[in-house]
């Protein structure tokens, strides 16, 4: 299973980051790790239980592998590197723990660019 789409109705809002909404953070839960177990876990391990970044662009954090494949597919720059802010390239990535970071999902043009590249489909569009 990929990101829950239910997200909203299952996880508490815990906070805000970078002007959007941030949903079960530190709460453990189910995560389908779709043939990426080793590397999830592993970030799991290290970061704990990130969450749900955003409401329009809602990007799992618990599921993201940090490849970049959703930065250079956005035409609208939707995202960034967490830990590089400014950064909206797939080539700025540091290490796995770097995250695709929505801080302008109120840019979205709705595309789905990025829902189709992402390969642990941990990122869902909202329109709303």
């Amino acid at each position: 299973m990929p990101i829950d789409p239910d997200y909203k109705s299952k996880l508490q809002k815990t906070g805000t980051h970078t002007a959007h909404d941030v949903w079960g953070e530190k709460a453990e839960r189910p995560i389908d790790m779709a043939g990426y177990e080793a590397q999830i876990k592993a970030n799991i391990e290290r970061d704990g239980y990130l969450g749900i970044h955003g409401s329009v662009v809602a990007v799992d954090f618990d599921l993201c592998i940090a490849d970049g494949a959703c930065l250079p597919v956005c035409p609208v720059a939707v995202f960034e590197w967490i830990k590089k802010p400014g950064d909206s390239t797939k080539d700025g990535k540091l290490d796995e723990s770097d995250k695709s970071d929505p801080i302008r999902e109120a840019d979205c043009i709705f595309c789905m660019a990025c829902e189709t590249v992402c390969p642990t489909v941990a990122i869902k569009i909202y329109q709303p």
